[in-house]
């Protein structure tokens, strides 16, 4: 029987060193029937130019402009059911893979029926025994979306596949079905695009499922969470969180999450990056969901 095809796309922005690391990882997959494209997001530098020279495997698609994440992801999703793909893989480019990783991930999303979205798990690349990611899930605020299994070593509890409600996009198994009726919602920049693609997912009727025995290394540190942010940062999560309660929720819900990170972040000491938070939020909500608030990335 002939092995379905899997495009993996690796998003790639001014990262030669992380891409080139990511994709000779890809070269060792043992699975029989892969392809690889670097869809590049306009890179300032010559990132491009040197990932073509050291992997002629791989095709590279460039975008002429730097539109976000959603965009990249899903300029590198038509390109590869443009090619006839049967499962495609948009990924992060900061990611080291393991050899049977998206073996596992097609063995789940073949078992499981109306699955639509798988995830690997995806430990940290420098504690590589420590789980970044096993799926996420609201907590007591809907909106309020945390890692299952974040900072904890593996073990039983994350030994078996699983549905998940949601998925981090660092890297998905998508069916072609899935991928011809949800796409990603490019008015996000970044931030809240993986959660507002699980849920337009489930709403269509698919399931999201976590494939335990599909395993990556993600080059975030721990203390990520907790580090500062830019104010480009502070602003564009701010556009986003309003986005993603007025598509999924309600502004009631909305002013309450923005109530809550008022109060966390001045407890964290944070205070300095609010009004710009503010700025963000007071933008997207003077705005219709049809305005594109994404901001002009420059290196």
């Amino acid at each position: 029987m002939t092995a379905p095809l899997v495009y993996l796309a690796v998003l790639n922005w001014n990262g030669y060193a992380d891409t080139h690391e990511c994709l000779l990882s890809l070269r060792d997959l043992a699975y029989p029937a892969y392809k690889v494209v670097v869809v590049d997001n306009a890179s300032s530098d010559d990132s491009p130019a040197r990932i073509a020279e050291a992997h002629p495997e791989a095709r590279l698609l460039r975008c002429t402009t730097n539109a976000g994440i959603a965009a990249g992801y899903n300029a590198g999703i038509r390109f590869a059911l443009a090619e006839g793909a049967d499962f495609i893989v948009p990924m992060n480019n900061d990611l080291v893979c393991d050899p049977l990783f998206v073996t596992q991930m097609v063995a789940t999303a073949r078992a499981w029926p109306r699955c639509g979205v798988v995830m690997p798990k995806i430990f940290y690349y420098d504690e590589p025994d420590r789980i970044w990611s096993a799926g996420a899930y609201a907590r007591w605020m809907p909106s309020n979306i945390v890692m299952r299994g974040r900072q904890q070593p593996d073990g039983p509890a994350f030994a078996d596949d699983a549905e998940i409600a949601f998925a981090p996009s660092c890297c998905l198994l998508l069916t072609r079905e899935l991928a011809t009726r949800v796409a990603f919602d490019e008015q996000y920049f970044f931030y809240y695009d993986d959660w507002d693609f699980c849920m337009a997912a489930r709403k269509a009727g698919f399931r999201i499922v976590y494939s335990a025995r599909a395993r990556l290394w993600h080059k975030v540190s721990r203390s990520t969470k907790n580090s500062p942010k830019s104010l480009r940062w502070w602003k564009v999560f701010g556009q986003s969180c309003v986005r993603y309660h007025r598509k999924h929720h309600d502004d009631g819900l909305l002013w309450r999450y923005v109530a809550w990170v008022l109060v966390r972040e001045t407890l964290k000491g944070n205070v300095g990056s609010l009004p710009t938070f503010l700025e963000g939020v007071r933008v997207a909500a003077a705005a219709g969901l049809h305005d594109d608030l994404r901001p002009q990335w420059s290196a």
